[in-house]
């Protein structure tokens, strides 16, 4: 509806809820009761007076759960841009400056709304759902464009054309570092944004990558303030949900051994492959847990001095073993039991080493059985390994034929182990697919590359002379889907010739990201 108020008496009606903040130092940072007695209404509600508007300014900013993006250069200009700040960085406000997105009204309206300390709006799509959401109460418009309407349904609306100077109780200083902006290299923050990132007190941080879980100063950062929302401006972010939960990756989840967050491209591992229980199944089984970690940090060393890049070493345990025999429950895999291999992961984690759990199914599929290993996947450190060698039909048995799987069933792990990560805080986790031949995955190309949580990797697993193990390996890079990275392993007794970390860093290309032993 239209203002009743003589418009002098309405402008003044604003400011006096906004004298009544400053008078306490600084913008409403949560909600509570006041002498009116406004118990039980929402954050951006305040107490009416007789004349039913506001008596008090409020500005709550957003939560850690608030975080967004706003690419400049995109579509929908200042009226998207404004759009995009308010839902990242505000919870609610009690009043809200509405512009139109000429450039004198959008100056005009981008000071005034500094010196109220609110947030600003630009009319187009979708303002009057953020309205609506903020639990705005009062409108200041700045308009000579018929796009800003003269009403907002049941809003008080003032027009805030040239008389907001004279208001008293100006200018207010808001509580500082109570949002975070990340601006990327070469981004400017668009016109009428810098109204709300005030009215929230939001420090800006520069950053180089859109990533925030890939810079160490910037999750230092937002570690150190936990509790703020976040917006990131510049193109390249991503959508705001995936960006949200980077930001929350970013604050809460511990680093990988070498520091970081993400496994590759910042390292790459050494591993040595086997069970636990028995030597012929892999070097692991040769010693101890403890003699293991010793015998892979001395084969890490060997690599660390042929690159640059850091290299951890990794232990990749076979946690299922295909059996020749039939299980109880037929499906030709043996189990080993999670108390078992919990002594190995524990004593990884203490070295600094990485593990993978390797899956030889049988006859059940990999999802069943990852979901047993879910206690130790829980933990940050341990990536998981699927072997389609071994997972075989309802009708085959192991080593009588080379088995195979659908990329489906590859994606519903994808998919669960990416649940998983979110739901615990975790880093991402490497997921291995041991392959020595195109048909052991079906339909390769339409793995789900897109899952932020995990990390593909096609591991190479052939053995042989070096001349067929290169044409394995040309095959199996060949049409590989973007984003997946590339393993190779050494077999010591297969291999004829077995190749040196020397060999290996110069003669296998691409330079593998994890290389194994057997």
């Amino acid at each position: 509806m239209s203002n009743p108020l003589p418009r002098r008496t309405a402008l003044r009606t604003a400011a006096a809820a906004v004298v009544g903040v400053a008078s306490a130092g600084g913008l409403a940072a949560c909600t509570g009761s006041d002498a009116e007695g406004d118990a039980g209404r929402g954050s951006g509600s305040a107490a009416p007076g007789d004349d039913g508007r506001l008596r008090r300014h409020e500005v709550v900013p957003g939560t850690p759960e608030q975080a967004g993006t706003l690419d400049p250069t995109a579509a929908g200009g200042a009226a998207a841009a404004t759009l995009a700040a308010s839902r990242a960085l505000v919870a609610s406000a009690s009043i809200v400056v509405v512009t139109s997105d000429l450039e004198s009204d959008l100056a005009s309206g981008t000071a005034a709304a500094v010196r109220l300390g609110i947030p600003l709006l630009v009319q187009g799509p979708g303002v009057a759902s953020e309205l609506d959401r903020l639990g705005v109460r009062t409108v200041v418009r700045f308009s000579a464009d018929a796009a800003v309407p003269t009403t907002f349904g049941d809003l008080e609306v003032v027009d805030g054309a040239g008389e907001l100077s004279d208001l008293p109780g100006l200018p207010l200083t808001p509580q500082r570092d109570r949002a975070t902006v990340l601006v990327l290299a070469g981004a400017k923050v668009p016109a009428g944004v810098t109204a709300t990132l005030t009215a929230v007190g939001a420090s800006r941080l520069p950053v180089k990558y859109t990533d925030p879980r890939t810079a160490d100063d910037v999750r230092a950062a937002l570690s150190e303030a936990p509790s703020t929302a976040v917006l990131a401006v510049g193109a390249g972010f991503g959508p705001a949900g995936r960006f949200a939960q980077r930001v929350r990756t970013a604050r809460h989840a511990p680093e990988l051994p070498g520091g970081g967050l993400l496994p590759f491209p910042g390292r790459r591992m050494v591993a040595l492959y086997g069970h636990p229980a028995t030597a012929a199944l892999g070097m692991l089984g040769e010693q101890s847990a403890v003699e293991s970690v010793e015998r892979v940090k001395a084969v890490a060393a060997r690599y660390q001095d042929l690159t640059r890049t850091t290299v951890v070493p990794a232990f990749e345990l076979i946690a299922t073993v295909a059996s020749g025999s039939a299980q109880r429950d037929g499906t030709y895999s043996r189990m080993t039991s999670v108390s078992t291999l919990l002594p190995w992961v524990q004593a990884a984690e203490r070295a600094g080493v990485y593990v993978v759990l390797d899956l030889q199914p049988g006859r059940a599929d990999f999802l069943t059985q990852a979901k047993q290993y879910e206690p130790l996947l829980r933990r940050p450190w341990v990536g998981l390994a699927l072997d389609p060698e071994w997972r075989l039909g309802p009708k085959e048995k192991p080593l009588r034929q080379i088995g195979h799987v659908g990329v489906d069933e590859v994606n519903r792990v994808g998919s669960w182990l990416a649940e998983l990560v979110r739901e615990h805080d975790l880093p991402p986790k490497v997921l291995t697919l041991h392959q020595f031949s195109l048909s052991m995955v079906r339909d390769r190309d339409r793995l789900d590359t897109s899952l932020d949580e995990v990390q593909w990797l096609v591991h190479a697993d052939g053995q042989g002379g070096q001349g067929a193990k290169q044409g394995t390996w040309a095959a199996l890079k060949r049409h590989l889907p973007e984003g997946v990275w590339l393993g190779w392993k050494n077999f010591e007794d297969e291999d004829t010739p077995m190749l040196t970390p020397e060999q290996t860093m110069a003669q296998v290309h691409p330079t593998p990201y994890f290389v194994s032993y057997q």
